[in-house]
């Protein structure tokens, strides 16, 4: 069992409703009008699909979250959000709880991000109740490698939902084999207001620098990756909130293999950061079966990677097998390398990326796709295509075909 296993299990006695308050203070009304984001997780920085879904909704005029999982006991936006869960011998109380919250309101429309079956069993019940189109986003596969969506629920919104989306081509392919439903592909994005300057110059430094932005949430991966550094005697800035609560680090042992955390850093001073460094490091799947997260390297692809791209414009190094997503979206868009968990591999990859002629051309290239994947344009077509019941245009098949 693998360490977010273990830590999930805590879970499972939580109540069937709770909403987004202290003691003293009442939870938050729906507002008529809203759009109705149904998740795993907290609206949190902290994990990848909170990440991303605060900078798709950010300009949302009203929203309301329904989460199955309590990981961080806070949301990082102030908006009316209920724990909601069907599991075990609660999905009649969860059905309930989600009925009640919805009786006489207006939603906009919903967005379902899927994690567990919890969210496909709020969403059917939240668009029974309600009426309001509803977008189905895959950011993980949870059904077709990995088995924790039963198919007949899943199917179900499937068919329901008026137009279904994933993140990466591996995803968008698997999904339409199996349930021969068009998954259009939506891949991670940044904001525009935080892309590179055009008047920003970039110096090297020596010895080249990298840096690690986000979780790693396999111990397996998490090992090789200390291993790697240590032996490569270079030295790595590693941003984020550094894999807890599920992984408990020793920032001191770690800063002796040469990796340095810098925990819960504003993003001004993480943007900073990762333009001053001379690569980023995306630590990625071996599928060789040992991982116990293969299924997440194999067709999910991290937003880091978008999120690095566009915010510093840095190249890029996947730590993995090349037929990762993340490794054939860096290599496919000519924005970095793609090595081994060996120190020689590594440091082969690092010279390469940060030889000066190369790490310019991956820079300028960096900046030219940025705006394809800015998130306020993702949200206007997302819910334009929902409207339609199919994408309006094919901007991001046509970029990884």
């Amino acid at each position: 069992m693998n360490i977010l296993s273990r830590w999930l299990k805590q879970y499972r006695r939580t109540p069937a409703l709770q909403g987004n308050k202290t003691e003293s203070e009442p939870a938050k009304a729906i507002p008529d009008g809203a759009t109705l984001v149904i998740t795993h997780a907290e609206l949190s920085s902290r994990h990848g699909t909170g990440a991303l879904l605060l900078k798709l909704l950010r300009h949302e005029p009203s929203l309301a979250v329904f989460h199955s999982k309590d990981f961080f006991k806070t949301h990082d936006i102030n908006v009316p959000a209920f724990h909601v869960v069907h599991s075990g011998n609660q999905l009649q109380s969860g059905r309930r709880s989600v009925e009640s919250l919805l009786v006489h309101k207006q939603i906009r429309r919903i967005l379902c991000v899927p994690f567990y079956e919890d969210e496909v069993q709020t969403a059917l019940t939240a668009q029974a109740c309600t009426g309001a189109p509803l977008a189905l986003y895959v950011m993980d596969d949870q059904n077709v490698h990995v088995h924790e969506i039963p198919d007949e629920p899943l199917g179900r919104l499937i068919q329901q939902a008026n137009i279904c989306v994933a993140i990466s081509p591996a995803l968008c392919a698997a999904y339409q084999e199996k349930y021969r439903r068009r998954f259009w592909l939506a891949p991670p994005t940044a904001d525009p207001d935080l892309f590179v300057p055009a008047d920003y110059r970039f110096q090297e430094k020596v010895p080249p620098r990298g840096i690690l932005v986000g979780n790693l949430w396999s111990s397996h991966t998490l090992g090789r990756f200390r291993e790697t550094i240590r032996r490569s005697g270079l030295q790595i800035d590693w941003c984020g909130n550094a894999g807890k609560p599920f992984i408990q680090l020793d920032p001191d042992e770690l800063s002796k293999e040469g990796i340095f955390l810098r925990s819960h850093l504003p993003e001004p001073s993480l943007i900073e950061l990762a333009r001053a460094a001379d690569f980023a490091v995306i630590p990625a799947g071996t599928l060789e079966g040992s991982d116990t997260h293969e299924w997440l390297a194999r067709a999910s692809l991290p937003s880091r990677i978008v999120y690095l791209m566009a915010t510093a414009n840095v190249p890029m190094i996947v730590m993995g097998h090349p037929e990762t997503a993340a490794a054939r979206f860096v290599t496919d868009l000519g924005l970095g390398t793609v090595c081994d968990y060996t120190a020689e591999s590594f440091q082969v990859a690092v010279s390469r990326v940060t030889d000066p002629p190369v790490s310019a051309k991956i820079r300028q290239r960096a900046a030219s796709l940025s705006p394809t994947f800015s998130t306020k344009e993702l949200a206007t077509w997302l819910w334009e295509s929902m409207q339609r019941g199919q994408a309006v245009d094919n901007r991001f098949e046509q970029l990884l075909a």
